[in-house]
């Protein structure tokens, strides 16, 4: 079937969210879950880590990037 343009079989699973709808097919499901447990993990790290006053620029590595580029991030 088809539902807003989304294909739908029976047994598929449907994940809703303020942002949207996804419709998983059921084969893919367990993988799904698997990539999105651990998506939530490592930005649940990374929430801590700008929480704990890491700046993102450090995070990333990004002043090495930016130097290269001519650039220069300046700490007030």
């Amino acid at each position: 079937m088809i539902f807003a343009g989304a294909y739908v079989n029976p047994g598929d699973v449907i994940i809703a969210d303020d942002d949207g709808v996804a419709v998983v097919p059921t084969n893919q499901a367990h993988e799904v879950t698997m990539t999105a447990q651990a998506r939530e993990s490592n930005e649940t790290v990374k929430r801590a880590t700008l929480a704990s006053g890491v700046l993102g620029l450090d995070m990333y590595q990004m002043r090495e990037k930016l130097k290269q580029a001519g650039l220069e991030y300046l700490d007030d």
